[in-house]
């Protein structure tokens, strides 16, 4: 068995109120690494096609990768994996802080949980030993209550991945919060987590993690660190977090202005304008996730007559460009506020902000009215009705119980008229970046096999070092050409990043060489980056392939118009700018050997990938 892995998984059946171990092979960690690479395999494996993801057969994992717990920089990251109740497709998400590392300490790689227990529960796994758990005393406690009460009966050192009333709920844009601030933001998780009756993931240890070369990687630990602050990449950019992007952002036209039809200044001149300093005038100080150099995050606390006293996380840019830009809200006092309540409740503030533009477009243009809003005055910037929106979404009241169920629900409801302001990919929002700025965003958001999100492939950098990129950028139809083999190899690399356990703020703020480096100083194997690379792709077909037993094709899925620059801005830095999707999407499939009407990996492409039996499956 390679170093570094405990080559365990704890498969619990909460139906059944059992467990068991699943034992990793060396070849499964070799081909796919860890995070959603191994979680992507084993549900392949494991779940039956076609299974609704609320069903009580449905599995949810909680995989880490080798790097998880390591000294290799950014080693905090675990990823949670299965079928996205929104989107209904394979899904994924990515979250740091304490939980990832402390599970490897109590002994196992991942979690998978099947099942529905009859009452309440949450699952602890401490120093080797999981147990299933009453949570009556929790269910009904949003995620900051989780937190207090379960560190209070269980000592201060366990990390806790909770959902909120939220997630109880089974609001679709439900997320899972680990350390009151820390979100496996995307996919729906929660609701998942919800039906299941599943409070929360308790993890608890102290157990060596055995590493191939210690004194190697803390060697390579100092270097990179030394790396990092040559300011080679990203660094010094991370380290003032990632909320000081916005105004940057705002002007370039990267953050979509009111709900993606504004344009960027001439629009919200206001947010394009705000200095560091009055973004972070409520900051008390910095954290960081476990071991980490960047300490990008930042504690707030607030006092105003309007939201009160209020202690909480600092927002990111995804969360500040959704509910300010894309809202045309100025309020940062309200930013906070709406952030601490997706916190709280445990919801995803992406998807948060895109229904709640959503809803202000529709209510602008006339489709709906206050007798529909409950009263509230739905107006661009109207801060207000802003978070009393969001606080209907996340507890399902009145409007809100069909934003609850994603825009999907919500466009059945207000009439077809609406679906064009709705910027969706079967159901999961657009992010904060806007195609019309990047055009191959628009590939990534539309055929990525867990659909709607911007880090797939680090598209905008690409890590320090690499010299495999596509053509130079631009938004001009000849400059698109060609951009799908770069999509392809940023994607594959990204996709062995992620699974390792590293930070995306990590891999873009030091040589990329760092990546294989790390990896065979931990697991005593040695890495290249071509085999890395090809390690993702093969991720990247498991991943669809799961998505094609499940009978989803994404060539045919609704993408919306106004992200493609149809109709283009008449005035701005997007001005006139159209995307050629179909373009980039002729080369993305010939690029991955994948049917360009189906979607489906070729029957070679999978054998030369080491899935004979993947390849078998979908073909006889």
């Amino acid at each position: 068995m390679l170093k570094e892995y405990t080559g365990k998984i704890a498969f619990v059946d909460l139906s059944r109120r059992e467990n068991k171990v699943i034992q990793l092979d060396e070849s499964i960690c070799s081909d796919f690494l860890g995070g959603y690479g191994i979680g992507a395999k084993l549900l392949y494996d494991f779940q039956k096609p076609n299974t609704d993801p609320l069903n009580p057969k449905s599995m949810i994992g909680f995989i880490t990768g080798p790097l998880t717990g390591t000294p290799a920089v950014t080693g905090s990251r675990f990823m949670v994996v299965g079928k996205s109740p929104l989107t209904r497709t394979w899904s994924d998400s990515n979250c740091g802080g304490y939980f990832g590392p402390t599970l490897k300490m109590a002994g196992y790689d991942g979690i998978l949980v099947q099942g529905q227990a009859d009452k309440p529960v949450y699952v602890l796994v401490e120093e080797g030993k999981v147990t299933i758990n009453d949570a009556k005393h929790i269910w009904g406690e949003n995620t900051t209550g989780v937190e207090k009460i379960l560190k209070r009966r269980l000592g201060s050192d366990v990390q806790i991945a909770s959902i909120g009333k939220a997630g109880e709920k089974q609001v679709l844009i439900a997320n899972i919060i680990h350390d009151r601030r820390r979100a496996a933001g995307r996919s729906g998780f929660g609701a998942l987590m919800g039906s299941k009756n599943l409070k929360a993931i308790v993890v608890k240890g102290k157990m060596a993690v055995p590493l191939a070369h210690p004194e190697k990687i803390l060697h390579l630990r100092r270097k990179a660190i030394v790396d990092m602050k040559k300011g080679k990449g990203l660094f010094e950019a991370f380290q003032k977090g990632s909320a000081a992007y916005t105004p940057s952002g705002i002007s370039t036209g990267d953050a979509p202005t009111k709900n993606w039809s504004g344009v960027g200044r001439e629009d919200f001149a206001q947010g394009a304008d705000w200095s560091e300093e009055e973004i972070y005038k409520y900051r008390t100080k910095k954290y960081t996730c476990w071991e980490c150099p960047i300490v990008c995050g930042g504690s707030v606390r607030m006092e105003t007559e309007e939201y009160g006293v209020l202690e909480s996380h600092q927002p990111e840019y995804e969360t500040m460009a959704a509910f300010s830009s894309n809202c045309l809200n100025d309020s940062l006092e309200s930013l906070i506020k709406v952030n601490h309540i997706c916190n709280d409740y445990g919801v995803d503030t992406i998807s948060a902000g895109g229904l709640v533009a959503f809803i202000i477009n529709c209510f602008e243009e006339g489709f709906i009215t206050k007798e529909d809003t409950d009263g509230l005055e739905m107006r661009w910037g109207n801060h207000q009705a802003i978070v009393k929106m969001t606080e209907k979404i996340v507890n399902r009241e009145g409007i809100g119980d069909i934003l609850a169920g994603g825009f999907e629900k919500a466009i059945k409801h207000i009439g077809k008229k609406a679906e064009q302001y709705a910027i969706h990919v079967r159901g999961e929002a657009l992010p904060m970046h806007d195609p019309r700025f990047e055009p191959a965003m628009a590939l990534i958001y539309k055929v990525n096999a867990s659909p709607a999100k911007h880090l797939p492939a680090s598209q905008y950098t690409g890590p320090p070092g690499l010299n495999l990129r596509a053509p130079q950028f631009g938004t001009e139809r000849e400059k698109q050409k060609e951009r799908a083999r770069g999509v392809k190899i940023l994607e594959s690399l990204n996709n062995s990043m992620s699974s390792s356990g590293m930070c995306v703020r990590g891999y873009l703020s030091f040589d990329v060489q760092f990546l294989p480096a790390f990896l065979g100083a931990v697991t005593g194997k040695d890495w290249t980056l071509e085999e890395l690379t090809q390690v993702g792709e093969r991720i990247a077909n498991v991943r669809q392939a799961f998505n094609i037993r499940d009978g989803v094709n994404f060539i045919k899925e609704y993408f919306p118009s106004l992200a493609l620059g149809s109709p283009p801005l008449e005035s701005g830095p997007l001005k006139g700018v159209r995307i050629d999707l179909e373009l980039m999407m002729d080369e993305y499939f010939k690029e991955m050997d994948w049917d360009r009407e189906s979607g489906k990996p070729s029957r070679k492409k999978l054998q030369e990938l080491g899935l004979e039996d993947i390849a078998t499956d979908l073909y006889g």
